[in-house]
């Protein structure tokens, strides 16, 4: 009898300790449930009393279902998870670093000043998904950067401005911030010029072990998006070069080339592709940079 009681004790104590870790972890809102869906918003990932934020253990094996569910929960939802699918590199691999460097340093080229629906859309779902990052945004079309500089959807964000197919530009972005970045974004001007002139400049101004992600290459072949940029000549396409790299990660006879290389991966999707900078990266050993 006296086992009896022991053992429907020790099953009480189990639930209550289960029961307490539930309600531990319940923000009173069905926050914990939101969670395990992956369904986040700002209300659930943010809180401003709070000064120490761990990110989810789901940023690491659910990162595309909550990339792509916060984002439709943004007004105005960008278009990274409508008229693109870029949920899925973000997911796989932006998730996961945040999880793991919560006060990354992160440029992101394009405020959608030009977009149909207004400036911000990805600035608002950075701040719902990285409340402790280091979030920088670089813009071309300076007049709108002013007149929404102080606005709330701003708040807390680092302002660039400038044409980023520019070399003199790029060398005071990267003097203004500092660099380091763990992580870019190029969701700029889509002239293949401006996109490889911002990638010879701001990829070795990328830490190692960080991320370079370029959207909307989708339309590279376009005639209207070959226009000369010095020093990129119009016969640049993008997702060729970039080609070029892969072509010494994938074969034998690049051995040299590849031990040179501080390109650890690239990670291609449709209309857009994520580089990966090796943690052992040698600043002075970029291949690519001395043949062009």
């Amino acid at each position: 009898m006296k086992a009896i009681i022991l053992t429907i004790a020790s099953v009480a104590a189990v639930g209550m300790l289960i029961a307490s870790f539930f309600n531990n972890n319940s923000d009173g809102d069905s926050t914990s449930r939101h969670r395990r869906l992956g369904i986040l918003s700002n209300k659930v990932l943010y809180d401003p009393r709070t000064t120490l934020f761990k990110p989810p253990l789901e940023y690491l094996w659910n990162g595309k279902n909550i990339y792509y569910q916060t984002a439709l929960a943004t007004d105005p939802t960008p278009d990274k998870v409508t008229r693109h699918s870029y949920q899925t590199m973000y997911g796989r691999f932006l998730l996961p670093y945040y999880h793991e460097h919560p006060t990354m340093k992160m440029l992101e080229i394009g405020l959608g000043c030009n977009m149909n629906y207004g400036p911000g859309a990805s600035v608002s779902l950075y701040k719902t998904l990285f409340p402790q990052a280091e979030l920088w945004e670089a813009e071309f079309v300076e007049k709108c950067v002013r007149q929404y500089r102080g606005s709330e959807m701003l708040q807390g964000i680092n302002l660039l401005t400038g044409d980023q197919g520019d070399y003199g530009t790029l060398d005071k972005w990267i003097s203004q911030s500092g660099g380091n970045f763990d992580v870019v974004i190029d969701d700029g001007g889509h002239q293949n010029c401006q996109i490889w002139n911002s990638f010879m400049k701001l990829w070795p101004a990328v830490k190692p072990g960080g991320l370079y992600f370029i959207e909307d290459m989708e339309v590279a072949r376009h005639d209207k998006k070959r226009q000369p940029q010095a020093p990129c000549d119009s016969d640049v396409i993008v997702p060729e070069k970039l080609k070029e790299m892969f072509d010494v990660l994938i074969y034998e006879e690049y051995g040299q080339e590849r031990r040179e290389s501080d390109i650890e991966f690239i990670f291609c999707q449709a209309d857009a592709c994520a580089l990966g900078k090796k943690l052992d990266a040698d600043p002075a050993s970029v291949w690519w940079n001395k043949a062009n």
